[in-house]
């Protein structure tokens, strides 16, 4: 559904912008990757009977005038103090554009942005859960030509497969302004003890299980795994890497597919079999275990985690022992699982070029990375640029763990979480949830249900993507 623009359309919209005289739009492109420049706001003609001192001194009197002082509201999620952090920083290069956040759209946060565009006051730049909802509603505008026309993003530093999740037909509809990813936090103390060779990025599914057995001693609460069943929705990556989330392949869920089935059994083994995951036991038997509130990976009772990035800052506040990340284990394959959120601009905005500057300050300017790479800036999103810089100073931060370089390197070929940005997930999730909550109570089987699941979902994606493609 979602199609990159060919190179003759963006050249056709971006004549089109010349003769028009719009300085700020630019040509339609749908891939982040494409590096063709935006086409000039001055033809030759108009050009040729000008000296270059006359043309300097019109870009002086350009240069010298003021910009007109305008207000943006940000509808966010964020926190106050980091969203005044953000605003801050974003005001001090871009004295002419004031940010307000917009206290009226809060949580549930599609009702609300509905309600405020049923009243007529969409902000003019809003974080997005499930980018499709926003742009069938038609609350969002195209970024096209916006990026067209700007050098920095065609200069291909983003990650085409994050930005292209939003992008429906031919339509940029919003940004991925924060990255996260899930991987394996390892408890370094714990191998150790148990005379377990630390494993290496580009370790194995059977490795993994190895040591998942080695590390569980019972009589200690100690568990080699933990948060495993959420496996099932990124593991199939391993076992035929033409897959990503919940066995999606671009185009539909295959969750009759040999590699979603060995996915489930080879977790089945680990959770019924090997019985080395602290996912089976009850509540009120963890509770006995490690106290009340207790989390086992900070009491460093638990030898391998699968988690998401979100970990790094609790287990460096909070872990007393030594841990790693590692990315998800091979078998046929190795990729790594990604989760982005979105934020795009509103079609009621009376200021588009000034809310596409805070939309670019937050998705891939550099500048703005390298302000969030300042060591005082909580480590909330991964960058979103590919430029060694940024990288250095993410990378280097202290107490960075060592495993996020080799999982970093493996972005471009992860695949994203789709529940913001997949047509019809929100609600296909609720078929898997209920499906997996019986066969997880052995009230049914995988190979019974298969069929029914991978069809029910499919079908609330089709009937979401028609309804995304046909909305005005």
């Amino acid at each position: 559904m979602r199609k990159t623009t060919s190179f003759i359309l963006m050249l056709v919209l971006s004549l089109a912008l010349v003769v028009a005289g719009c300085g700020s739009g630019g040509g339609e492109t749908g891939s982040s990757n494409q590096n063709q420049p935006p086409a000039s706001s001055t033809d030759s003609e108009g050009s040729a009977g000008q000296t270059n001192e006359q043309t300097n001194e019109q870009a002086n009197e350009q240069t010298d005038t003021p910009k007109e002082t305008v207000t943006l509201k940000w509808g966010t999620w964020m926190g106050e103090e980091e969203a005044n952090r953000i605003i801050e920083a974003f005001e001090a290069t871009h004295p002419h554009i004031n940010i307000e956040t917009d206290p009226a759209v809060t949580w549930p946060w599609n009702e609300k942005l509905a309600a405020v565009a049923a009243a007529g006051q969409l902000p003019d730049v809003i974080w997005t859960f499930g980018v499709p909802v926003a742009a069938a509603n038609g609350w969002l505008e195209d970024l096209t030509p916006f990026l067209a026309a700007d050098p920095e993003y065609q200069a291909g530093n983003t990650f085409k497969n994050l930005d292209e999740t939003a992008n429906y037909n031919g339509k940029q509809y919003a940004l991925p302004h924060s990255l996260l990813m899930f991987g394996v936090f390892l408890n370094l103390d714990l191998f150790e003890k148990e005379n377990i060779p630390i494993p290496s990025a580009n370790w194995t599914v059977d490795e993994m299980r190895e040591a998942a057995i080695k590390l569980t001693k019972y009589n200690d609460n100690q568990f080699g795994m933990a948060n495993i069943k959420g496996m099932r929705e990124t593991l199939t990556s391993a076992f035929d890497p033409s897959l990503g989330w919940n066995a999606w392949d671009g185009e539909k869920f295959n969750f009759t597919s040999p590699a979603f089935k060995e996915t489930v059994a080879f977790i089945d083994e680990l959770l019924y079999s090997d019985k080395v995951s602290l996912d089976i036991y009850k509540q009120e038997e963890k509770e006995q275990w490690y106290g009340k509130d207790k989390n086992p990976w900070m009491l460093g009772k638990i030898g391998m985690q699968y988690d998401g990035t979100w970990l790094i800052n609790g287990s460096i506040q909070d872990a007393n022992f030594k841990w790693d990340i590692r990315p998800l284990p091979a078998s046929k394959g190795q990729r790594i699982p990604l989760i982005t959120d979105y934020v795009g601009i509103t079609k009621s905005s009376q200021h588009k070029e000034e809310a596409f500057e805070f939309v670019k300050w937050l998705t891939y300017s550099k500048e703005g990375w390298m302000e969030r790479m300042k060591p005082e800036w909580p480590l909330n999103s991964i960058p979103l640029i590919n430029d060694e810089e940024v990288w250095n100073a993410y990378l280097g931060r202290e107490d960075m763990p060592a495993g996020m370089r080799d999982m970093i390197a493996m972005i471009p070929d992860g695949f994203v979480d789709p529940i913001k940005w997949l047509p019809g997930y929100m609600d296909a999730l609720n078929i898997y949830h209920e499906t997996f909550k019986q066969i997880d109570e052995r009230k049914a089987k995988l190979e019974d249900v298969a069929p029914d699941l991978e069809k029910r979902m499919n079908d609330a994606y089709k009937t979401a993507a028609d309804q995304l493609s046909a909305a005005p």
